[in-house]
């Protein structure tokens, strides 16, 4: 039957798709962004009306639709979302509307702060290269929305759909075939009331499961090695097999790296780590779990082939990105913009080789940088502090005694005095890691945006415009 939706959060890709998906069935969609500059496009107009970016008010609309429907970025807090609950109407994710056009799919689902999408990368990758159709899903690559209304062209798929706290709030009845719980630090604290809340979001991932299908966890979230939800811990009442992995010894239940190979449970060289696209301490551990999800649905005999699909990985963009110039050898840049929140920062901090110089800055998370200096204090690595949350960064490293750090207004003359500073300095070995610990939002479009220009300006390091290529 027909129903009035009225989509909030309706720009972006996932909005369109979503939008595409209910006119699919029937729908009527009254369509609403906050953005005043984002409009409805490629959607039918006899099924369609506009809600302009002031006009969200409760009596104004409430008559006007049968269904509330959310794309992943709005919070389950917001007073127009409060209200129609309390007023009895019906209340929707995106997700959990899709989840029954899902169910004759396998689908891999992976969640965590930091991570999820070179995991997601991964994965699918691996699926490809071992002759099946992997497709990254979800928070990354392409909306489900957009695979429900397609859904004859992903018969036989297998779905690797990276899954956000949002996208995890009411999730529906998405059914997976393997879950992924990568690691866990504090972030959206300001649509969370703390961490506690914020991980309990993402471990309803387990709750997602088939049964008998497989939770890959970090040891670290396991209930003996962490503080948080003593005595309510979700795994207590978690009935499925669980795969643990060791991040720090890069060790799980039936892969592990010893040296520089990937071998099996038996320690039996599988394939080579040196040459592999991808580089950094974590991002093997990412790669040890995209190798069980997808051994665990057994999408091939991925084992026995494995040095010949893991030399073919390539690595995603703005994620630990090493990009090599010619004009200043000494200097090893590094592009990690996709490193938003504190945790990736001090991640990418730890897998580079001093002495390090750190681009940081942005719009901040409501995050505390004092770990993120005392760590920059133990690698004796200097900050360059850039964007609308340096004076917040520059206070909290002050404050655990971390002086080593200079203010820029933006990335450009961060970038530059980096690189002066390493000149002066007379090194023969640096690393310029851009890392910002918070969001591109202050100055940048997204984190890509924020990326490329990084890269544009090592790649402008000669007059000419310096030569360089992505390792």
């Amino acid at each position: 039957m027909a129903k009035r939706f009225l989509l909030i959060g309706a720009g972006g890709k996932t909005g369109e798709s979503y939008a595409r998906l209910l006119q699919s069935h029937g729908h009527f969609v009254l369509w609403y962004d906050k953005n005043a500059e984002v409009r409805p496009t490629g959607l039918d107009e006899g099924l369609l009306e506009h809600i302009p970016s002031d006009s969200l008010v409760w009596e104004n609309l409430k008559d006007r639709f049968d269904v509330l429907t959310l794309t992943p970025g709005v919070p389950l807090r917001h007073p127009f979302v409060l209200t129609a609950r309390q007023k009895g109407k019906n209340v929707i994710s995106e997700v959990a509307y899709c989840a029954p056009y899902l169910k004759s799919m396998r689908i891999i689902g992976i969640t965590g702060t930091d991570g999820k999408s070179t995991t997601t990368t991964l994965a699918a990758q691996l699926i490809r290269l071992s002759g099946e159709k992997g497709v990254e899903c979800g928070n990354f690559g392409l909306p489900l929305s957009e695979i429900a209304l397609n859904q004859a062209g992903f018969i036989g798929a297998i779905l690797v759909c990276e899954l956000s706290s949002y996208q995890l709030e009411e999730p529906g009845d998405l059914a997976l075939d393997a879950a992924i719980y990568l690691n866990l630090a504090p972030d959206h604290l300001n649509r969370y009331s703390g961490i506690e809340e914020y991980g309990l979001a993402k471990w309803n991932i387990a709750k997602l499961l088939k049964p008998a299908a497989p939770l890959i966890v970090t040891t670290a979230l396991l209930p003996e090695n962490t503080e948080l939800w003593q005595g309510v811990h979700p795994l207590l009442k978690f009935d499925g097999p669980v795969i643990s992995i060791d991040t720090q010894n890069l060790h799980s239940k039936n892969f592990q790296i010893i040296g520089d190979n990937i071998c099996d449970a038996a320690q039996h060289i599988l394939a080579p780590v040196s040459g592999l696209a991808i580089s950094g301490h974590h991002n093997l551990a990412n790669l040890l779990f995209a190798l069980e999800a997808v051994s665990a649905l057994r999408a091939s005999d991925l084992e026995a082939h494995l040095a010949g699909i893991v030399a073919k990985l390539t690595a995603l963009p703005h994620r630990f990105e090493s990009i090599r110039q010619v004009v200043y050898p000494q200097m090893h840049f590094i592009n990690d913009s996709k490193a938003t929140t504190t945790q990736a920062a001090i991640t990418a901090l730890e897998n580079s080789a001093p002495p390090v110089f750190m681009l940081l800055g942005g719009q901040g998370k409501g995050e505390s940088y004092k770990e993120l200096g005392l760590r920059l204090k133990l690698k004796d690595a200097h900050a360059l502090i850039y964007g609308e949350c340096r004076n917040d960064m520059a206070r909290d490293f002050r404050e655990i005694g971390f002086e080593k750090f200079t203010l820029h207004e933006n990335l450009f003359k961060a970038f530059h005095t980096a690189k002066r500073l390493v000149l002066q300095r007379g090194l023969n070995s640096a690393t310029v890691l851009l890392a910002p610990a918070a969001t591109s939002w202050d100055q940048f479009k997204s984190f890509e945006e924020r990326g490329d220009y990084f890269r544009s300006l090592v790649a402008g390091l000669s007059s000419g415009g310096a030569r360089f290529e992505t390792l």
